[in-house]
């Protein structure tokens, strides 16, 4: 990481706490996060790929690279926290806030070394190491839980995005009940995903992308291509439910996951763009979700809250997903949407058509959708609900904090 990159961190004069943010290659998720806490905390993020710098640069938020390996990696995860200790060092935040996997354990353990003032992790999800049960997947759990429950122990918050991972690591040991709290997701912008922002235009374009007509009836799966998401599913779902509504329509956006552990086969790719219209990865999301009329997400992945599911209801559309932990927050069974049991296309496919024969029903449940995302996962509300647990923490922490605080007010620019 160049200096140049945290230059207004290092040089800091005002008296705000420093939060600094540390993600894997997704960290400019945190984006929208970094942005409205900035109003009360100065912020800095760290993320393991240079390709997000510019996001950040361009909303005045100081970003940096640290090195950080997908993959199982004794070596690489040690070089790993070793610079993030060093940066630590050399940053002082006096917040450190991780997110995800391995930056939650990793990260956290150097902010302890670095004697940071306040740790604190958000774990969106338990992920693909909980999403079965084969004998790889327990002998890696079995590696991460004595790592987990060590971060878990030297910080003084974990956040978890649904109640279900908060019971499942709190009743395993892995993390004390008075240091563990649920913030309903990352949030979601409802004054973007608006649906009364997106042309008409702009959703006949897509319809016709999708090969649907004025009488078709649009079903939308957004999401990385992997097992664990349940793009099979959606895939023997649709076969299905197309012969016996003809008028259904089935589209896929997002990437071929090859590094992921759970990617697809080639022939299991090749099934898949034979029975959906698979449109890849798309930047217009917003104008996708528009231009359909049910979405759909039949995951069995370890969800925190699924950001796609929040961008969904935002957009006021009736949702079909599994009954699995972190869907299920946003999603009320027969309230804004139809809860399915998980690895199971024939369920599945009974909503889908369930939801295609019913106009009135989708029209009831997409208001629902909408009224919930502005009501409990807005961008403001989970902001709010982050920017207290700091407050509180950092009243605890309050000597140590005034300390780094008068120091970088007094230094030198």
């Amino acid at each position: 990481m160049r200096t140049s990159d945290l230059r207004s961190v290092l040089s800091r004069s005002d008296r705000r706490p420093l939060v600094l943010i540390v993600g894997g290659c997704d960290v400019h998720l945190r984006l929208d996060l970094a942005r409205e806490l900035s109003s009360d905390f100065t912020v800095a993020v760290l993320g393991s790929s240079s390709e997000s710098r510019n996001r950040f640069m361009d909303a005045d938020i100081q970003f940096g690279v640290y090195p950080l390996s997908r993959a199982p990696n004794p070596a690489a995860d040690l070089h790993s926290t070793v610079r993030l200790f060093q940066l630590f060092r050399r940053l002082r935040p006096d917040i450190v806030h991780t997110f995800a996997t391995k930056p939650c354990v990793w990260g956290r353990i150097a902010a302890h070394w670095a004697q940071v003032p306040v740790i604190v992790g958000t774990l969106p999800g338990l992920g693909s190491l909980y999403a079965d049960n084969n004998g790889r997947t327990r002998f890696l759990r079995a590696l991460y839980r004595p790592l987990q429950r060590t971060a878990c122990s030297v910080s003084d918050l974990t956040i978890f995005q649904n109640r279900d991972d908060a019971l499942e690591l709190i009743a395993t040991g892995m993390v004390q009940p008075a240091k563990a709290r649920v913030i309903p997701g990352s949030g979601v912008r409802t004054n973007f995903f608006d649906p009364a922002l997106v042309s008409r235009e702009e959703r006949e374009m897509i319809r016709r992308e999708a090969n649907a007509g004025s009488g078709s009836v649009v079903f939308t799966m957004v999401s990385r291509v992997i097992r664990s998401k349940g793009a099979l599913e959606f895939a023997n779902a649709a076969r299905l439910v197309r012969e016996r509504v003809p008028e259904a329509e089935f589209v896929l956006v997002g990437p071929d996951d090859r590094e992921a552990r759970d990617h697809l086969k080639a022939e299991e790719v090749e099934y898949l763009r034979s029975s959906v219209r698979w449109l890849g990865p798309r930047d217009d999301v917003r104008a996708v979700l528009a231009a359909s009329d049910v979405f759909v997400l039949p995951s069995f992945y370890r969800e925190g809250i699924p950001r796609v599911l929040l961008e969904a209801a935002s957009m006021g559309l009736p949702i079909i997903t599994t009954n699995s932990p972190g869907c299920v927050e946003v999603v009320e069974d027969d309230r804004n949407g139809i809860l399915v049991a998980p690895r199971d296309p024939g369920s599945l496919a009974e909503a889908i058509v369930r939801m295609a024969a019913a106009k009135d029903l989708r029209r009831r449940y997409g208001a629902a959708s909408r009224d919930r995302a502005i009501r409990y996962f807005d961008l403001a509300v989970i902001c709010a609900e982050t920017a207290a647990a700091y407050h509180e923490l950092l009243a605890r922490a309050a000597p140590s904090v005034l300390r780094r605080l008068s120091s970088a007010a007094n230094a030198p620019n």
